[in-house]
């Protein structure tokens, strides 16, 4: 193996560690932002189901609003 061989093949070996990490970094991001989506989910729910039976709660039908 040359000498120009030698430092290709170095450089090509710097790329893939570098890409490695940053994939790792990247899944990591990934995971964290999943994480945070399942429970922003879970929280929307609950508040759908809040929202929801507070409005039957209010609903009257054939009742004028207040303001008449």
């Amino acid at each position: 193996m040359s000498g120009s061989d030698a430092a290709r093949l170095l450089n090509l070996e710097e790329k893939i560690a570098y890409q490695d990490k940053t994939i790792a970094e990247l899944n990591d991001v990934v995971v964290t932002l999943n994480r945070q989506v399942t429970d922003l989910q879970a929280r929307l729910g609950q508040i759908e189901r809040l929202v929801g039976s507070e409005l039957s709660r209010r609903e009257r039908p054939n009742e004028k609003p207040p303001h008449y």
